[in-house]
């Protein structure tokens, strides 16, 4: 690793006090970041937001769904609501920044609105610098669809999830590594799921995957050199998540040489020339 094209700053953490803002994507991409991810929840009207989880909590610290809130009232309502921007203008911001060559890695954790992000992000002209990610294969399916040249990336878990990730996931098991599409379109509007692919994907979805010249994300403790070499030997990326030490960053690069790495800590961005990357 030379530069920073393969350092993925992960919902822009450590550029801002909390996460998935637009004073931390400012600062990220100032700072000279080259990849940025970060996620989209759908509020109760179908505006898309920034934020990674299901719930947020109010002024008076009660979780509430996004999905259950109109987009208008989230200031109203306070507490962790209040930070969250919406699509629109985080879009704006990335295309009015002077970092013009990052790709961002748009995280879709709700299904059945691909035709409206899509279009906000070709609005903004950014559609050649977006990486469509998602633990939802209907969200990718539909994508390719709409943008069959676009990249894709599908998140899943190549090992069994333990007790505590099933705890808080809908997980669905892939048979033979085979991910179907679906059979007609569906809203997947607040919750958590995605699926266990043992070993590496197979079929329809992979095969778009690699015409698309897209990815796959994994957990870094499940992945093997393995995985690595077959999603790699077919031209598919592959990314792990998530760093926040460079004894384990640079073990997986001397070991496995991954595609892209989700970074959690700002550190590793600001002593990377020290550190020999």
């Amino acid at each position: 690793m030379r530069t920073l094209d393969r350092l993925i700053s992960h919902r822009f953490r450590g550029f801002s006090e909390f996460e998935n803002t637009l004073e931390g994507l400012n600062a990220a991409l100032s700072f000279g970041v080259q990849r940025v991810e970060f996620d989209i929840r759908i509020a109760k009207c179908g505006t898309p937001m920034i934020y990674h989880d299901e719930y947020a909590k109010d002024e008076f610290g009660k979780k509430r769904n996004l999905s259950e809130i109109m987009a208008v009232d989230f200031t109203k309502i306070g507490g962790t609501f209040k930070r969250i921007p919406n699509a629109e203008a985080l879009f704006k911001t990335a295309s009015n920044h002077h970092n013009k060559t990052a790709k961002f890695l748009v995280d879709i954790k709700d299904g059945g609105f691909e035709t409206e992000i899509h279009a906000l992000i070709c609005f903004y002209k950014l559609q050649s610098r977006v990486i469509y990610v998602s633990w939802l294969p209907e969200v990718l399916y539909n994508l390719h669809e709409i943008s069959p040249k676009s990249p894709l990336c599908l998140s899943h878990w190549c090992q069994s999830p333990d007790k505590k990730t099933r705890k808080i996931h809908k997980v669905f098991t892939a048979k033979n590594g085979i991910i179907h599409p679906p059979k007609a379109h569906s809203y997947i509007h607040g919750q958590r799921s995605g699926w266990f692919v043992e070993g590496t994907l197979q079929g329809e979805l992979r095969r778009i995957l690699k015409v698309t010249r897209g990815w796959v994300c994994v957990p870094k403790n499940m992945i093997t050199r393995e995985h690595v070499e077959d999603y790699q030997g077919d031209g598919i990326q592959v990314s792990t998540f998530s760093y926040t030490d460079w004894d384990t960053l640079k073990s997986h690069e001397n070991n496995m040489s991954l595609d892209g790495y989700f970074i959690d800590n700002k550190i590793i961005f600001d002593e990377m020339e020290a550190k020999g990357f």
